[in-house]
């Protein structure tokens, strides 16, 4: 499948839950103006790669792998790629254990010097050191959380499910105990730590799982799995706090079939929200009202697929990749720049059990 040369296409890095020695990290090329997408190559260093993260100014991939061991309890790793900024190639580096089960998220700092990866299983945060060379370094700091709710089916224990960086900080949406739990990056000597600064009570019941930060605006949203809800919060950058200001469902009125939310993003005018529907198999598209942060609904589009676990806005905004995991394909909404709303394109492509897009650009 190699079929690198330069490119003047966007390029697309898919992690999917395919292992056992098969490809697992996609490389693909898209088409900035029609969203055609193409595979341009595959690697299989590592297995079920379930979450990518991409530095670009730094030319550099990392991915967790969320197999496990025949128990299911440990085996989780964390890898990191160097990237050929021309053709968006890969190099394989290296592996550390993740030193929790099922790492699910993972996020670098400002600096490229720092990487965080939030175990769900096992309800943990780990930190590592990334080394000049883009090698990771021996675990540095981990932090267990501890905890439950309401939900004794998926919130029996602490489900730490995503770490976003926001002002030098870690927000951690943590699904089992209904909680975005907030870090502090120091440095204890030469070895990073965290350090916990607050954390914020989501409704009970909620599993919150991803979080949104906007770009511009004082305002975070959380998209909530279990009840699939998302709900915003105001942000106060110099305090590292959150406040809850609405709670609006993800789903169609009336809607009263199984289905749970997985992923949001904010458009690159940063007018509007997008959050995706595992059952519902849709996007939900809101109007973001820049004096409040209160939500709207515009729009409920399907994703042309089954259980769309991620999805990723362009850069540029034109286009929304939505990645089907049960249904093998990651299909291209175009977006209307003036009303945020999605259209499909026709445009299609075939990768097994896609799980996270991301861009390097």
């Amino acid at each position: 499948m190699q079929r690198y040369e330069k490119l003047s296409s966007r390029i697309v890095y898919v992690g999917t839950y395919n292992g056992g020695g098969n490809h697992s990290l996609y490389v693909l090329s898209m088409d900035k103006s029609t969203g055609e997408l193409s595979a341009i190559g595959a690697y299989a260093e590592v297995e079920m790669p379930s979450f990518l993260t991409v530095d670009t100014g730094r030319g550099r991939l990392f991915a967790v792998s969320e197999l496990q061991d025949e128990e299911g309890k440990e085996g989780g790793k964390v890898a990191s790629y160097a990237v050929e900024p021309e053709t968006g190639a890969l190099r394989y580096i290296g592996k550390q254990p993740s030193f929790g089960a099922s790492p699910c998220h993972l996020v670098t700092d400002r600096e490229g010097k720092r990487l965080v990866v939030a175990n769900y299983t096992s309800g943990s945060v780990s930190l590592y050191p990334i080394l000049e060379d883009g090698s990771i370094g021996p675990l540095a700091d981990r932090k267990q959380h501890e905890g439950q709710s309401v939900r004794s089916d998926r919130q029996e224990a602490a489900h730490a499910h995503c770490t976003v960086l926001k002002d030098s900080r870690i927000y951690v949406a943590d699904l089992g105990m209904d909680k975005i739990m907030i870090y502090n990056l120091r440095e204890n000597g030469e070895k990073p730590t965290l350090v916990l600064h607050g954390e914020v009570q989501v409704h009970a019941g909620a599993g919150p799982r991803h979080i949104a930060f906007h770009s511009e605006l004082p305002y975070a949203y959380v998209i909530n799995e279990l009840d699939s809800t998302i709900t915003a919060f105001a942000y106060s950058q110099e305090a590292g706090t959150l406040r809850e200001i609405q709670t609006v469902s993800a789903l169609p009125e009336g809607f009263a079939g199984e289905s749970y939310c997985a992923d949001i993003h904010i458009g690159a005018s940063g007018d509007y929200l997008y959050g995706s529907n595992r059952g519902h198999d849709s996007i939900a598209v809101y109007h973001i009202d820049r004096a409040s942060g209160t939500l709207t609904l515009i729009q409920h589009e399907p994703t042309g697929g089954a259980w769309p676990r991620n999805f990723a806005v362009t850069p540029d905004g034109k286009f929304v990749l939505a990645a089907n995991q049960n249904s093998d394909s990651i299909v291209t909404l175009a977006v209307n720049e003036n009303t945020g709303r999605l259209e499909p394109t026709g445009h299609e492509l075939r990768i097994p059990k896609p799980v996270c897009i991301q861009f390097f650009e």
